[in-house]
């Protein structure tokens, strides 16, 4: 895990300077405090910091094929390069390190960009191609690493945080206001847009090629089938290979030359991750296992934890989360944050990896877990839906006064009018952060705003032909999980200096996991994800597989109890952004008592993010790490505080 920044022009004389390029890799330090490395060239600029896990004396940035005309920098892992070196040694090529970043310049000398579809990794990668004087951009498969860019007409500018493209000097910091509902909707940009007009997201599964005098081309190297490939197998016969996979994947994952762990949280998917990880470690070398300990987390949570680890005969640390430093790393989350994106398990995800660090260096997670095997909530309505569908008219007509009161809003249940045909308008709907009051006045004072569902639109299109669940499924696997969960996991992570990985999203295990029918996967329990526990069963607690799922736990209701005043003093300030778009009683009215304010915490903490991130990117042009609270980022006086209480 590293982070890569740059720049393009393709042709002299440098509109940079060497210093333009140092600005950039200074603001993701964290990302990379081991190593430095670059590489100038008359036609680009490139800077890294290296987060060293494999070949820690050998692995330095970049690396050059034999003769040096193409030399690489990789931010992530490339699990399977042991096998991919090994081809290549048998196609003549030589190697000087044992890194795993080595093999990709031999690869694109052999196969160009069609080298992207052999990786099995997580990655964003930056190729120099000094023949052609070109650079080469790619994301991995799934999105777990991203990859930023601006052009103009200076050049390109690109790395992998937002906030290093903007320290370039390349581009203006500007709001692109099209892009405020979708975000105040989803708590995240929808790709490829950012909130910053002119900077984009290179999609999951694409590259991108940067050559003089051309606009930037990007080819999209994955995608899973538009059509189900449908595999028959007994549902034993799939849980066994759903384990094979799964264990398969985290095997390769655990290669390290540092320390690794394991986020534990004592739900199914990273109690599944710790018992392939506890099979697959070298003898006594088993991952330590941390779980985060909130005030209000549920004592099952840890007891589940605490018990698979013993079980499993792994160390295992709990972590006490200190709530009074809340208000002084608002502004770090909102840093944090980048694009931006507004995820209250954000502080959560980072208070692991702080800890974290002092232990490991790589934290192995169960992310994508439910969308692979049908986890969230979502789904499980979607069945009881069908199942409401599947009843005559007469039934249905009398079930509805009862369902609508038990099972959601009104408005949330007349999407389901439209659900024999589609589930797209439910699936907007549950994936909205906003209710349908709040939506419809955001609109109202938003009106060039982009939809905030066009992507949904377009991937239930592109898999029509799976099963109305499943289609669900991969809608979440490609806007919700690289949109907003992937983000927020390597930014938590990477403010700590500590490597993610996610070993759900490994490729084999993703197209199995897609080649079943949604019923296979879930089976008939309220909790779903069957044939995963049928998978695990051996080894994992029948508690731990009964459970239903709880989620990351949040700061935010916390902190609403303890700093309503502080969000006040914050929101309600004239020279506020949120001002500019939202009326200032709106917003005293989500503030006006705890009770209204946690019944809107999902709007206000995507408005408080909005503000801080205001604050830092675009108004002060904070683009380092901050340190300071939110009383000083804000300017708030004591006697400020208590005014507004």
């Amino acid at each position: 895990m590293c982070g890569i920044a740059g720049v393009y022009w393709g042709a002299e004389p440098r509109p940079l300077t060497a210093s333009d390029v140092d600005r950039m890799t200074a603001v993701i330090q964290h990302r990379g405090p081991d190593s430095d490395g670059r590489r100038t060239t008359p036609f680009a600029d490139v800077g890294f910091k290296r987060l060293s896990i494999i070949d820690l004396a050998g692995g330095d940035q970049p690396i050059a094929n034999e003769t040096g005309s193409v030399e690489c920098f990789l931010n992530g892992e490339i699990y399977n390069y042991v096998s991919l070196r090994k081809d290549l040694l048998s196609r003549g090529h030589v190697f000087r390190t044992s890194s795993d970043t080595e093999v990709l310049p031999h690869l694109y000398e052999e196969f160009g960009t069609g080298m992207f579809v052999k990786l099995n990794g997580m990655f964003s990668i930056c190729l120099i191609d000094h023949p052609k004087r070109q650079v080469i951009l790619a994301r991995d498969h799934f999105g777990v690493k991203q990859m930023y860019y601006a052009a103009t007409a200076r050049g390109a500018a690109f790395a992998s945080e937002m906030k290093a493209v903007l320290a370039s000097g390349m581009i203006e910091p500007e709001i692109d206001t099209a892009g405020l509902l979708p975000y105040l909707t989803l708590f995240y940009c929808p790709q490829i847009q950012t909130l910053v007009r002119g900077v984009r997201k290179l999609p999951q599964g694409s590259w991108m090629r940067l050559a003089p005098g051309c606009e930037p081309e990007v080819g999209r190297y994955y995608e899973l089938p538009a059509e189900p490939n449908r595999v028959k197998l007994s549902a034993p016969e799939a849980a066994g290979e759903v384990r094979r996979r799964l264990w398969q994947s985290v095997e390769l994952q655990l290669q390290a030359d540092v320390p690794v762990g394991i986020s534990l949280s004592g739900g199914l998917d990273s109690s599944a991750i710790a018992y392939a990880a506890s099979e697959r470690s070298a003898a006594g070398n088993a991952p330590l296992a941390l779980t985060i300990h909130w005030p209000d987390t549920p004592p099952e949570e840890i007891q589940c934890s605490r018990e698979l680890s013993q079980r499993l005969g792994m160390r295992h640390e709990i972590i006490d989360i200190p709530l009074g430093d809340l208000d002084a790393e608002m502004p770090l989350l909102g840093w944090m944050s980048d694009e931006p994106v507004a995820d209250p398990a954000a502080y959560s995800q980072f208070c692991v990896a702080r800890v974290a660090r002092k232990h490991v260096k790589v934290l192995l997670s169960g992310a994508g877990g439910d969308e692979l095997f049908g986890g969230y909530g979502s789904y499980q309505l979607s069945r009881r839906f069908a199942a409401y569908q599947s009843l005559p008219p007469i039934f249905q007509r009398g079930l509805y006064p009862l369902f609508a009161r038990s099972w959601m809003d009104p408005q949330s249940f007349a999407a389901i009018v439209a659900y024999r045909k589609s589930r797209l308008l439910w699936h907007s709907r549950v994936n909205s952060s906003l209710n349908r009051n709040q939506e419809e006045f955001l609109r109202k004072r938003l009106p060039e705003s982009r939809d905030p569902f066009e992507n949904f639109r377009k991937l239930f299109d592109r898999y029509r032909k799976y099963d109305r669940t499943n289609q669900q499924m991969l809608v979440d696997l490609e806007t919700y999980l690289p949109e907003q969960i992937l983000p927020m996991m390597d930014r938590a992570t990477m403010a700590a200096s500590i490597e993610g990985r996610v070993p759900f999203l490994d490729v084999p295990l993703v197209e199995l996991a897609f080649s079943l029918e949604a019923k296979e996967k879930m089976g008939r329990s309220s909790t779903g994800k069957q044939i995963l526990k049928d998978a695990i069963s051996a080894g994992v607690p029948a508690a731990i597989l009964r459970r239903k799922k709880t989620g990351m736990p949040s700061f935010f209701g916390t902190f609403l109890a303890r700093q309503l005043g502080l969000l006040r003093c914050v929101l309600l300030a004239p020279n506020a952004y949120i001002r500019s778009i939202v009326p200032e009683d709106w917003v005293r009215g989500m503030l006006a008592s705890e009770a209204q304010a946690m019944a809107n915490f999902r709007l206000l903490y995507s408005l408080l993010i909005l503000e801080v991130w205001h604050r830092l990117f675009i108004r002060e042009r904070i683009f380092v790490r901050p340190d300071m609270g939110m009383t000083d980022l804000f300017e708030v006086s004591g006697k400020e505080l208590l005014a507004s209480k």
